[in-house]
């Protein structure tokens, strides 16, 4: 398989997640709307009348747009909270950015390899970050363009691989950059705050329905 079959692969890939996505939150509102029935056939079965049918658009209408609506804005918010590009993400992760002046050999070959790979691709020299306690072989680009894009990787990363090596791994991540594929994981970072926001909700709603009585 070679470059460019890879790329179409993850492109696949990606759209397989985008799918997933939308499958969550479908599944959302339907564990939301069973979630109100019950509420509604409680309240029912207090009062001694009759527990609602299971399909009632008159209830199913509100919960789909609540539900879309708080998706939305949880994702808004997360998104507008990293408008300040790879930076806000590397440092959401734990990143520590590399001093340019650093004299540390290690990253001294990291800014190095990066600051050549940019001079290669055309593009302005990404921000670099370490992630210091990760002892993993890991890395990751993130920004919204080339512009404010930013290059992390982790400790073991850095210190384990050969100059060779870390310039493979590297090559990837300007990949990742050239491709606009950072743009699509900021989205994804905002879609998933936005499902986590309904837990959150729902978690909270149900402390005070506990402590209601």
């Amino acid at each position: 398989m070679d470059f460019f079959e890879h790329q179409d692969a993850a492109r696949r890939r990606t759209g397989i997640l985008v799918v997933y996505f939308g499958l969550a939150v479908v599944a959302i509102i339907a564990a939301v709307y069973g979630a109100v029935l019950l509420v509604f056939a409680g309240v029912a079965a207090k009062t001694g009348g009759a527990g609602p049918a299971f399909w009632r658009p008159e209830i199913l209408g509100p919960v789909v747009v609540v539900t879309v609506l708080v998706v939305l804005s949880g994702s808004v918010y997360k998104i507008l909270q990293l408008s300040d590009g790879g930076e806000s993400v590397a440092r959401m992760l734990g990143g520590r950015r590399v001093n340019p002046g650093t004299q540390d050999a290690d990253e001294r070959k990291l800014l190095n390899v990066v600051e050549e790979m940019a001079i290669a691709a055309g593009i302005p020299v990404p921000k670099v970050f370490v992630l210091a306690d990760e002892e993993s072989i890991n890395a990751f680009a993130a920004g919204f363009s080339p512009m404010d894009a930013a290059i992390g990787v982790t400790r073991g990363c850095m210190t384990i691989l050969s100059r060779d090596e870390l310039q493979g791994v590297i090559a990837h991540e300007f990949s990742h950059i050239l491709n606009g594929d950072m743009r699509l994981n900021i989205r994804l970072i905002g879609g998933i705050h936005g499902i986590m926001v309904i837990s959150m909700v729902g978690f909270l709603i149900l402390r005070l329905t506990l402590y209601s009585g």
